[in-house]
């Protein structure tokens, strides 16, 4: 199963609109996933690395991260939303 990271600026609010929303919509997809969220300033590189994918509410600026990033604010507003959502369900299951 690949473990997703949703990240926002404190690991509260946004990123929890972003997990409840990809929860649902892998879940009517039939993709399986272990999701989790945290704060982007609580994480570090290798946190970042050990996830197959991340998805974050804002650019992630980190060299050291070699895990695919989705920015995902549109789970946030809903100006696309189903091409993020494509984008996500596409790296889990390649």
């Amino acid at each position: 199963m690949k473990k997703v990271l949703v990240v926002c600026g404190n690991g509260i609010a946004s990123s929890s609109i972003m997990l409840a929303g990809l929860k649902d919509y892998l879940d009517e997809q039939g993709v399986k996933a272990d999701l989790d969220k945290a704060s982007l300033m609580d994480c570090t590189d290798d946190t970042f690395n050990s996830k197959d994918l991340i998805v974050s509410s804002t650019k992630l600026n980190r060299p050291g991260v070699k895990t695919p990033v989705i920015v995902g604010s549109a789970l946030l507003t809903g100006i696309g939303e189903d091409e993020v959502l494509k984008q996500i369900k596409d790296e889990l299951t390649k």
